[in-house]
């Protein structure tokens, strides 16, 4: 991972977040027209670039490999992350509900919505596969332990688990399964997936920017108190541990520099609507995103100048 290259990657997305921004300064976006956009991303970008990503990736076992070792990954550390951000929130002195929800927004990136297109932009096709394959480890975990975490005394329901079945996991079972079958794709399919999958990043970061004019529009640029907490943890310890960390795994070079970047992801966006349905306390969430989403545009590439550095 040349950390010029990611430089450039989130200098355009930073960019392309500015117009996001300056368009919902000057034009009424609606919350229909966001949800659209959500809808566009989530349900047809992102899983193009996943179906992309394997309509140009040959799969040999070495892959297949470090696919497995990948989801191993992607456990062990979103598993270790909210347990290591929890220990810290308590030895924080944070109240038990408040702890609760700072290891949250400390734990976990969003390593979908914005980590899938930038890994397809900065690794090629094979980059926004993997990066859903450890994304898919992240979900499994925000549709368990933490919606078990913002519902005291409610147990865990194995309806839950219906919420893990989405359009980006779905791609990634289709995509691995016709490549294991041998299968290859029309060529209008091919060319169909790689149009859309261009729609990711784009869409993503201007929905990002409208998200962010509004916000501020709305509070200015109050923060609360605790802020420091999740925004420590989220963009330098838990990268710094993982790059401490990864030259000690099984992985190839290349997806260990890939698993660093993911590590450095901001908070991820769907906290915003589970902090919205299960607690009291939003703004805290989306104060997180919008803060957390603002300082990455500084902290990847300085991620990527060090995982150059120290992994080769």
């Amino acid at each position: 991972m040349e950390a010029g290259a990611v430089a450039t990657a989130i200098a355009v997305m930073g960019i392309i977040t500015l117009f996001g921004a300056g368009l919902s300064r000057w034009t009424t976006i609606t919350p229909e027209a966001k949800h659209l956009m959500i809808q566009i991303v989530l349900h047809i970008a992102v899983p193009s670039v996943i179906l992309n990503g394997v309509f140009n990736t040959s799969f040999s076992d070495e892959l297949l490999s470090e696919i497995g070792l990948i989801i191993i990954a992607s456990l062990i550390f979103h598993g270790c992350a909210l347990l290591g951000a929890l220990l810290l929130a308590r030895a924080a002195g944070f109240t038990t509900t408040r702890g609760k929800q700072l290891t949250i927004l400390a734990a976990l990136g969003n390593t979908g919505f914005i980590g899938i297109p930038l890994a397809a932009a900065v690794f090629g096709p094979v980059g926004g596969l993997l990066a859903a394959i450890f994304d898919a480890g992240l979900d499994f975990f925000i549709f368990t332990v933490v919606l078990y975490m913002l519902q005291p005394g409610r147990g865990f329901h194995l309806r839950q688990l219906k919420t893990l079945v989405n359009a980006p996991l779905i791609a990634v079972i289709v995509g691995l399964t016709s490549a294991g079958l041998n299968l290859e794709p029309p060529v209008v399919l091919r060319q169909l997936v790689e149009l859309l999958a261009g729609l990711a990043a784009p869409l993503a970061m201007l929905y990002i920017g409208i998200l962010l004019q509004q916000l501020f529009a709305r509070t200015g640029f109050t923060v609360y108190k605790e802020l420091w907490f999740p925004l420590s943890v989220k963009l330098l310890l838990i990268p710094g541990i993982m790059l401490a960390v990864l030259p000690f795994t099984p992985l190839a070079v290349s997806t260990q520099h890939l698993l660093l970047l993911l590590s450095g992801m901001p908070t991820f966006m769907l906290a915003a609507i589970l902090f919205s349905r299960y607690t009291e306390d939003e703004d805290t969430a989306v104060l997180t995103i919008a803060f957390s989403t603002v300082l990455s545009l500084a902290t990847i590439p300085l991620l990527a100048w060090a995982g150059a550095v120290y992994l080769g």
